[in-house]
């Protein structure tokens, strides 16, 4: 059964679900406070500081375009180094959906009454169990998915943006000495917000032309959300000014812009607020699925090298061409780190950012092997 080839355009859109989760929200008020009317400038700042990984990953994928991390370090370095990189991304990308989900579900929960009486692991499990049974279908199905979560984050940033442009002030950007320092401190946290670009690696196979759409996919997606990122948190602060500094956290954020623009909506600024906050949570979800649905076939590519216990088994397909014992045992690691943190980001934060940074390493320097060559 021919597998359906992944286009440009869904190939973008599965780097930009994973992107687009729910830094750009977290991340609002925290740049607010630390680096001012500055805090928009973080993410190009950042971009800039990443350009050298995006240029190394897209020539990876252009030299091994029918690779994958796996494929990287073993035909550049060595089969050790290929299985590492691999295995490394696998662990900690779903120690990330982890954390996202529990994002979204924390979100839905206080939005949603009945949903505060459940248990939120509880909801996160039944979440995930969704995500694994659609990452089942062919992937044809997966992409259409992936599109609407597209369109549906898209809601809630264009709410913002526009709010902001309502809003406009040039009064509130002002700079602060204290902002430049502000400025550097915010960086780690924006790094975390960008990443996911590197998903066209993972299913580089599955994407038509793939020496050519891949890097593109990479290169347009990543640009897409250093623009709306640094976009949105910009012309929030220039709608609000330091007010935003002063908020809480990223709940309130929201509810601030609504009763800015609607001071007496009474109900319908609580319903507005609510579906905003629920169009929020899809959009961290959709984030979770995305690295699902890429992270499954680097599972498939490690069986297929007879790295797994049980190799020849897992690497049979389900009758939509997908390796269905691959998604379970995403699954299971899923599960187990959902049971061991109890939804404790710390730890998935510290294991969410280690796994990927050494497949980022790996992915380097055999891109300076490559180039040697």
């Amino acid at each position: 059964m021919a597998s359906h080839k992944l286009s440009l355009r869904s190939a973008i859109f599965i780097n930009i679900n994973i992107m687009l989760g729910s830094g750009i929200f977290i991340n609002s008020i925290i740049l607010a406070k630390k680096a001012g009317s500055l805090g928009a400038f973080t993410y190009p700042l950042v971009g800039i500081f990443m350009l050298p990984l995006i240029l190394a990953m897209s020539k990876m994928v252009e030299v091994h375009p029918s690779g994958g991390f796996y494929t990287y370090g073993t035909k550049e370095i060595s089969p050790f180094a290929g299985f590492l990189s691999a295995w490394s991304y696998v662990v900690g990308k779903l120690a990330s959906a982890v954390i996202i989900t529990q994002f979204a579900v924390l979100l839905l929960q206080s939005v949603i009454a009945p949903l505060a009486g459940i248990s939120s692991i509880a909801i996160n499990g039944a979440l995930s169990f969704c995500f694994l049974l659609l990452n089942l279908l062919d992937t044809k199905s997966n992409s259409i998915i992936q599109t609407l979560f597209f369109w549906f984050k898209l809601i809630p940033i264009s709410c913002a943006i526009a709010t902001g442009l309502f809003l406009f002030s040039p009064s509130y950007l002002t700079f602060q000495p204290t902002n430049l320092d502000g400025l550097l401190i915010a960086v780690p946290l924006v790094f975390f917000a960008l990443g996911g670009f590197e998903a066209a690696c993972s299913i580089s196979s599955h994407i038509e032309n793939p020496s050519v759409n891949a890097p593109r996919s990479i290169f347009f997606s990543y640009g897409f959300v250093v623009l709306t990122t640094m976009t949105f948190q910009f012309l929030i602060y220039a709608g609000l000014g330091s007010a935003l500094a002063q908020l809480p956290d990223y709940r309130y954020l929201f509810p601030t812009l609504v009763a800015t623009i609607f001071p007496n909506s009474g109900s319908f600024g609580t319903l507005l607020v609510a579906f905003l906050h629920i169009t929020i949570a899809f959009s961290a979800l959709g984030g979770s699925y995305g690295i699902m649905f890429s992270n499954n076939w680097n599972v498939y590519t490690l069986a297929r090298h007879n790295h797994l216990v049980g190799s020849q088994a897992i690497v049979q397909f389900n009758r939509y061409n997908i390796p269905y014992l691959c998604v379970l045992i995403e699954g299971v690691i899923y599960y187990l780190f959902l049971g061991i943190s109890h939804g404790n980001q710390l730890p998935l934060q510290q294991i969410g950012a280690f796994g990927p940074t050494i497949s980022y390493a790996i992915s380097t320097l055999s891109t300076w092997y490559a180039m040697r060559r």
